[in-house]
């Protein structure tokens, strides 16, 4: 069964319509900044049952369900890292590049969603591009120019079990070294030499071990250049809360020293929601209504949370099925009954916050 076989005649699928949907998202390529053939894809299921959807102008695709007093916003992105996966979809799961990041919580989401026409709240659906790039342009797109709405639940694996309240923040800042050109077996340190010996002190502070605890910095290095009279590489750091990109900066240069300068190109803030937000509350209850024990997960990389928070005070938290230890590798797949178990979760906290939302306005 594809998209296209999929039933117009009513608003919610039925289990194995929701799973033909996962499918075809999955099958359907969608590399960072080549997102739009799925965007169609999708703008299409949701109009043929009853949403009212579009494209954005950055390539977002948006279906809006319902038409209550608040807006409950269910965002996750379009995008994956590159690299072929095959496709295998069998009665037990859905293998392919980004089925679980983030393809699973995305058509999840969307199932959700078009099931929630009897609540009494409006659901915002949206899929945006760009998640796995360094701008995030999509979710910034949304930022600026959607209106805030009541309460965010963002599309990321966390397991149908869990709730992700926290992500660490990141900052890139770009190094460069240079010294005067003389000949190459004039005597004196190189460029290449003093940003290595410069990068060793750094990754003996904070190395890429930080990337194992929630509470350190974790530190990986890319696109280094090494000549003898200049360097440059890029320093991507993960940072804990509390810690702002300004003092990161000023400690950071002065472990790499004289002679090599240091660039600010990006940062987003860490984010941490309490476990007593509407969201958190609605998605632990809905987790245990369905059957499951829930947990709350703290994570070391980042997601679009992090990017609606920098202006966005609403309820907000992260889920969706699917392994995370699955996310960009080369078996990365999602089990059918996972996903399911996160389609009727999120149905249901749908269901929880439009009680939540409605008794905090009354």
């Amino acid at each position: 069964m594809t998209i296209e076989h999929l039933s117009t005649q009513k608003s919610e699928l039925t289990d194995d319509e929701a799973v033909a949907l996962l499918a075809e998202a999955v099958a359907t390529p969608s590399v960072s900044g080549d997102e739009r053939r799925l965007a169609e894809r999708l703008r299409h299921i949701a109009a043929g049952h009853g949403a009212r959807s579009h494209i954005d102008e950055a390539g977002n695709v948006h279906a809006l369900v319902g038409r209550g007093p608040r807006t409950v916003m269910l965002l996750s992105h379009l995008d994956t890292v590159p690299g072929a996966v095959p496709f295998e979809h069998t009665g037990t799961l859905v293998r392919g590049r980004g089925a679980v990041d983030a393809k699973g919580p995305l058509a999840a989401m969307l199932v959700a969603a078009l099931g929630s026409r009897d609540l009494g709240i409006r659901v915002h659906w949206v899929g945006v591009v760009e998640e796995e790039t360094l701008w995030s342009r999509g979710a910034e797109h949304v930022r600026a120019t959607v209106p805030v709405p009541d309460a965010v639940i963002v599309g990321e694996p966390s397991g149908a079990s869990a709730v992700t309240i926290g992500y660490k923040g990141m900052a890139e800042f770009e190094v460069r070294c240079e010294v005067p050109r003389t000949h190459t077996a004039t005597p004196g340190p190189k460029a290449g030499e003093i940003l290595v010996r410069a990068l060793g002190r750094l990754l003996d502070t904070y190395g890429t071990r930080g990337n194992a605890n929630f509470g350190d910095v974790g530190l990986v290095v890319r696109d280094g250049r090494l000549e003898p009279f200049s360097g440059a590489c890029s320093l991507v750091f993960r940072t804990p809360p509390g810690l702002s990109p300004e003092e990161l900066l000023r400690q950071v240069s002065a472990i790499l020293g004289e002679g090599i300068d240091v660039v600010p190109v990006y940062d987003v803030p860490a984010v941490m929601v309490p476990r007593g937000s509407a969201c958190v509350r609605a998605l632990t209850r809905a987790i245990r209504l369905e059957g499951l024990r829930p947990a709350h997960k703290l994570k070391t990389g980042t997601s679009d949370m992090n990017t609606l928070s920098r202006s966005w005070q609403v309820p907000m938290a992260t889920y969706g099925p699917g392994d995370c230890h699955q996310d960009h590798t080369d078996t990365e797949h999602i089990l059918v009954q996972e996903y399911l178990d996160g389609v009727r979760i999120l149905r249901t906290a749908l269901r929880e916050l439009d009680n939540s939302l409605r008794e905090a306005a009354s």
